[in-house]
């Protein structure tokens, strides 16, 4: 079976749903333009490692995984909520480009924060576990899958990597020192909705699972 055409397009609905702006893009860009380069490339590599293991788990199966371990995962989606509603939180009575109220697990941890809000990311874990996995050839050689693996990696590196490079130069950095307070609540408001927005999923997996 010729299974390039099969390995772009899961290519392109990947890049595709990546350009859709989410908590992976909010805390990539937060970092980038509030603590440094640096921090933002930090979270993009979070950002990306978070993105291989959610590939390697659609490889092996993962909702048949993720079905027999749901209430543990439940529990993982349940924390990253909490993380991004906490997070949420200090951005939003944060003031400045670079105030102290800047989560410690963004500003000594950016890899963290982007491995744990990717991880716990709502959007990921429908898209890798039903639209992706739906794409996947049944029966692919191991090299499709190796392929794939690499692809996907590599792709969510250089996507999110470019947005923290362009949201880490001087001139963006200056104006969002400038625009700092009102920023840093507009990021807020949307980490603390995304937050809520999993736990209320969360909550309503297990109120259906009660009737």
């Amino acid at each position: 079976m010729d299974l390039v055409p099969t390995l772009l397009q899961l290519s392109l609905i990947h890049i595709l749903m990546a350009m859709i702006p989410g908590p992976n893009t909010v805390v990539v860009s937060y970092c980038s333009a509030t603590v440094s380069r640096r921090a933002g490339l930090m979270a993009v590599a979070g950002v990306s490692s978070a993105t291989f293991l959610w590939v390697l788990l659609s490889l092996l199966g993962a909702g048949a995984l993720l079905a027999q371990a749901g209430d543990a995962f439940r529990f993982l989606r349940l924390a990253g909520a909490a993380y991004l509603v906490y997070a949420g939180i200090r951005m939003l009575v944060s003031r400045g480009g670079q105030s102290n109220t800047v989560p410690r697990q963004v500003y000594r941890s950016p890899f963290r924060a982007g491995f744990l809000t990717t991880l716990s990311n709502p959007k990921s874990a429908v898209f890798w576990t039903s639209v992706f996995a739906l794409v996947l050839p049944a029966g692919a050689p191991l090299w499709f899958h190796a392929a794939v693996l690499a692809l996907m990696t590599v792709q969510s590196a250089l996507w999110y990597g470019g947005v923290s490079l362009l949201l880490s130069t001087n001139l963006i950095r200056a104006w969002y020192a400038r625009l700092g307070t009102a920023l840093n609540r507009i990021a807020g408001g949307f980490m603390v909705f995304f937050g809520l927005k999993i736990a209320n999923d969360v909550r309503t997996e297990i109120v259906a699972r009660m009737v």
